[in-house]
């Protein structure tokens, strides 16, 4: 396989802390990124600015999702509340405060690819689902023994996984709320979990620095192979389901080829010299979140230097 290229197109600055969220519309053009300032910036990536601040979160913004077409936003936050945004109206819609819907840090966001529901996973343990339109909780699901702190739904919209702190990705049905399969991934901690666009594979990576992929139909291993860096703390498949992009505790983002992937040899933060890895480099700090967009011309970054990174 050819080296992927990609060059920072824009930084985008304004956040007052770590960048912990961030999600792109289906055609790539509009973000929405989140972070520990309470605020959801939202940005014009072809005209390449920021065009709106939205502000009513009470906590830092762990988990965000963007509707597919661009035009809602829900967010999660340490205050337990799952929020809701009308992006070109520039406010906050119906919001869940605790005691009516999660009961803990609200992790993670994702948005239904026909953008008819939404999953939220917090603290608590429960992975939820919401009609986004109507702010209304619809199903349940809570399987897992500790803080659930990813999710990922399949490209047809009808399964989803769950990844957490139990070390455990579950695959979900979601119209039923069943669990299909446990996953025992081998990290003690699995931080993200992403389904493959082909809707073959997930990716998942945590706290010991390796990727592994897994059989979306069956839950078996289907490969795994080191970062070159000691946590993961975000993955995004490019369209083509042939590489990762993501980062974690090196400051750059980094790209597998997830075919044909690194050899299991020793950490190397700097370099590109193992196979099947590359580094670009551009953050001051830890990249906390990331986003490839569908087409495949673009990657987000956000970091807890408290920048927003567009490479193309």
């Amino acid at each position: 396989m050819s080296t992927p290229e990609f060059t920072t197109k824009h930084t985008f600055y304004g956040h007052r802390g770590n960048v912990f969220c961030l999600s792109l519309s289906a055609d790539g053009n509009t973000l929405v990124t989140g972070s520990k300032d309470a605020k959801i910036r939202l940005f014009d990536l072809a005209a390449g600015k920021l065009t709106q601040t939205l502000e009513g979160s009470k906590s830092p913004i762990m988990g965000l999702a963007i509707s597919p077409d661009g035009k809602l936003a829900v967010s999660g936050n340490t205050t337990n509340s799952v929020m809701f945004w009308d992006l070109a109206a520039g406010k906050q819609g119906k919001q869940h405060p605790p005691g009516t819907g999660h009961h803990g840090t609200v992790n993670a966001i994702a948005f239904a690819p026909d953008g008819s529901f939404v999953l939220s996973v917090a603290d608590d343990r429960k992975v939820i689902k919401w009609d986004p339109v109507k702010a209304k909780q619809r199903v349940v699901m809570n399987k897992h023994e500790a803080p659930v702190l990813a999710v990922s739904i399949a490209p047809d919209g009808k399964r989803a996984v769950s990844a957490g702190d139990d070390g455990s990705a579950r695959i979900w049905d979601i119209e039923p709320g069943e669990q299909l399969h446990v996953i025992e991934t081998g990290a003690q901690s699995v931080v993200t979990a992403v389904w493959s666009p082909d809707g073959k594979l997930i990716a998942t990576g945590g706290n010991d620095g390796r990727i592994r992929l897994w059989n979306a139909e069956t839950g078996e291993k289907a490969g795994d192979f080191p970062a070159g860096l000691e946590s993961l703390h975000a993955l995004a498949w490019n369209p083509e389901t042939t590489l990762l992009a993501g980062g974690g505790t090196a400051n750059s983002l980094m790209i597998w080829d997830a075919i044909e992937p690194t050899t299991d040899a020793p950490l190397d933060k700097s370099t590109s010299a193992v196979p099947g890895r590359y580094p670009f480099k551009g953050h001051t700090n830890y990249v906390q979140s990331v986003a490839w967009s569908r087409d495949g011309k673009r990657i987000v970054t956000g970091s807890r230097d408290e920048t927003v990174k567009v490479w193309e």
